[in-house]
């Protein structure tokens, strides 16, 4: 059963830097452009009538589209697949998140939850990405179809990890650049292979 895990395309506080979280923040045109180069590449990688889900954050929203409407397939919306909530370090540059929250940072980099308003935890975001790549899988492997989620970089490594069976506590994956994805094979619920990472379209032919 093959599974694909894609990020959205560029946005502009992809470009200044800045977290998005549940902030919802909308493509860029070169974003655009990227969604469409990732959908030209894998048109031809998930079969003729995948099953596309993503997440409802606006970047992602448009993303997907590239993909489904070459195949002609409809697009579902799944809140289980939403960015982490950054809570109060959402639009805020690297630096005024340092200068104001040093202590908070510094556990954020040494894989901790900082506890500031509105921040989702590690385990929270891993628990609903799991629950939501399973269950789509399983409907997935129901119909003889492929799954291709459309989501983010901080929950698709967070649910990566789960999947994987790896701990929080380390960064054994990084995050996916933009409208690059991941490729797993699940043989059954709860044991799954990371078949490819960090895939984009200028690389799928080497990846």
């Amino acid at each position: 059963m093959q599974v694909f895990l894609v990020r959205h395309g560029q946005t502009q506080w992809n470009v200044e830097g800045l977290l998005q979280g549940s902030s919802d923040i909308p493509l860029t045109a070169l974003g655009r452009r990227q969604a469409e180069s990732a959908a030209a590449a894998l048109v031809g990688r998930v079969g003729d009538r995948p099953i596309i889900v993503t997440s409802p954050l606006e970047r992602a929203r448009q993303t997907a589209p590239a993909l489904a409407d070459r195949l002609r397939v409809d697009v579902v919306v799944d809140d289980r697949l939403r960015e982490r909530a950054y809570g109060v370090w959402e639009g805020v540059t690297p630096e005024e998140r340092q200068r104001r929250w040093p202590d908070e940072v510094a556990l954020w980099h040494a894989h901790g939850d900082p506890m500031l308003p509105g921040f989702e935890e590690h385990s929270a975001v891993q628990s609903r990405m799991i629950a939501g790549i399973e269950d789509w899988t399983d409907k997935a492997e129901e119909q003889g179809r492929t799954l291709v989620a459309f989501a983010h970089g901080s929950c698709i490594r967070v649910g990566l990890h789960g999947l994987l069976d790896l701990p929080l506590t380390h960064r054994t994956l990084g995050n996916l650049g933009n409208t690059a994805w991941s490729q797993l094979a699940r043989r059954e619920r709860g044991d799954w292979t990371l078949d490819r990472h960090n895939v984009t379209a200028e690389t799928v032919a080497i990846a």
